[in-house]
């Protein structure tokens, strides 16, 4: 026979359990929405970067200078001048 105490204490249990699913959850939410926001910054800057690169290319600017201006690497700078050249 259950008791109105082990009914309680049932209900409680399935509650917290519950609580704690949703909180979980909303945490993991939060964390993928930053670390979503933190990957579009880095993408941003990845693209920025490029953009002044491809611009310096174009006005005739030395690889190894573009690479050491923009911090990108001299095998991204190379291939960004080969397709100005495309």
């Amino acid at each position: 026979m259950i008791t109105n105490i082990e009914r309680t204490l049932d209900e409680m249990r399935k509650q917290a359990l519950l609580q704690g699913k949703i909180e979980g959850k909303a945490e993991g939410r939060a964390e993928g929405i930053a670390e979503g926001i933190a990957k579009g910054i880095a993408e941003g800057k990845f693209e920025g970067k490029v953009e002044t690169a491809r611009a310096a290319l174009m006005e005739g600017l030395n690889v190894e200078i573009v690479s050491k201006i923009t911090g990108l690497t001299l095998d991204t700078v190379l291939e960004l001048k080969k397709e100005l050249k495309n």
